[in-house]
């Protein structure tokens, strides 16, 4: 066996091995991690750090937290706007008790020197960051309250549902908060926090140096961090944060890529988990999931389109595949999940293979904030390069008589094509 036959086999097992794992965690999901709470009087800042949002996406945020019934709380809301759009957006919010409004001279860091720039002006030891779009209850903080914790992630769900790629994303979101919150965390596994639902001790935060600034996915690093550093964040299933889900398949991939970037970013930082074990292992393959589920597929066109050279063996192409499809068929059956566009799963897995190669090479990348409204989707017709270079080497591979490579080209292209 050469080295690209054992290539092959090993992307196909590493994404196999993830898939199985949240198939065993998400039937697991009816457990329940309620934990005894103890009445304790918290103080808390909640931080907001947005840049270019529509008064109407600040002005719902702004009463959302406002109507909030507890007394120990602030609102600091960190904007990157320029002088002139910041005044026009948040003139009338200038002076309400419990509202600070920040607009920075200088702002360097990209999102996470916005929010390191609200934890200097917080005054309360608990901090709570939410995006822009999240909506709570009114009896968020007093719940939040119950709990003692250092560090505490909870659950996100989606309050919008109007398209097929929300209601799919709002499924989606449940059944992974079950899977790879509640579940991992009743199992002992660390728990990386979602930048949207997230509260943290300030003290702590400062000890672990803040936010890193000009991660794409600090939230992520963060967790990293925090686990290196020993803190167990603990997952709260009764305390949720309502937000939005992407509105279009564009919406969805601008999202779906700025993860992956994200992860391909922190590859190296990821593999710092390893030393904490069988924990650490598991870590490294939720922190890079979003390089993990397009890792067989990518390999599978590459090595594919280079068979006419690399001369992989008939076998080794069909053992990939039915270890990968297998895979695949037990986590659709145990998740169940709807899908009523069948555009979506292509769409997740070319953002998620784009974004993650360009985080690898660094590629400059664009942060896009996502859509809080629904706008016309603009079809840009464009070459589709996974369309044609697969198709080329197809032809090529059929010259040198290899079919199954040739066949899987031509299949991928064809699936590209609808997209």
């Amino acid at each position: 066996m050469n080295i690209f036959s054992l290539l092959l086999i090993l992307s196909a097992i590493l994404p196999s091995v993830w898939n199985l794992l949240q198939s065993y965690y998400y039937s697991k999901h009816q457990i329940n991690v309620y934990e005894p709470q103890n009445k304790s009087q918290k103080g808390f800042s909640i931080i907001v750090a947005e840049k270019n949002e529509s008064k109407k996406t600040i002005e719902g945020l702004i009463h959302n937290l406002l109507g909030i019934n507890y007394e120990k709380y602030e609102i600091i809301i960190i904007s990157d706007d320029p002088k002139e759009k910041f005044e026009e957006k948040y003139r009338e919010y200038m002076n309400i008790e419990k509202l600070k409004i920040l607009n920075r001279n200088n702002p360097v860091g990209g999102k996470a020197g916005a929010l390191n720039y609200g934890v200097k002006h917080a005054k309360y030891e608990y901090l709570v960051f939410l995006d822009s779009d999240a909506r709570v209850d009114k009896d968020f903080l007093s719940r939040l309250a119950l709990y003692d914790f250092n560090v505490a992630s909870y659950r996100l769900r989606i309050y919008n549902a109007e398209t097929d790629v929300q209601r799919y994303y709002k499924e989606f979101t449940e059944k992974v908060m079950d899977s790879l919150f509640k579940v991992r965390y009743y199992l002992g596994l660390p728990i990386f926090p979602n930048g949207s639902a997230f509260c943290i001790r300030k003290d702590i935060l400062i000890k672990v140096g803040g936010w890193r600034e000009n991660i794409i996915t600090e939230d992520l690093e963060l967790g990293i961090r925090l686990f290196l550093h020993n803190y167990k964040i603990k997952y709260l299933d009764d305390i949720i944060v309502y937000s939005l889900a992407p509105f279009t398949l564009d919406d969805l991939y601008k999202q779906i890529e700025r993860w992956s970037y994200g992860s391909a970013q922190l590859l190296l930082q990821s593999f710092k988990l390893f030393k904490k074990g069988i924990r650490g292992i598991e870590g490294v393959l939720y922190a890079q999931q979003w390089g993990i589920y397009g890792l067989f597929i990518f390999m599978l066109i590459l090595l594919s389109s280079l068979n006419f050279i690399l001369k992989i063996p008939l076998l080794v192409f069909i053992l990939s595949i039915v270890v990968y499809g297998t895979s695949v068929s037990i986590y659709a059956l145990v998740y169940r999940q709807k899908v009523n566009n069948y555009k979506l799963p292509l769409v997740i897995l070319n953002a998620s293979i784009a974004g993650y190669c360009k985080g690898l090479i660094r590629l400059p990348f664009k942060w896009t904030i996502t859509p809080k409204e629904m706008e016309k989707e603009v079809k840009k017709e464009k070459i589709k390069v996974w369309v044609t270079i697969p198709l080329l080497f197809s032809f090529l591979n059929i010259i040198f008589g290899n079919i199954l490579p040739s066949i899987i080209l031509l299949f991928f292209s064809i699936m590209e094509s609808v997209v």
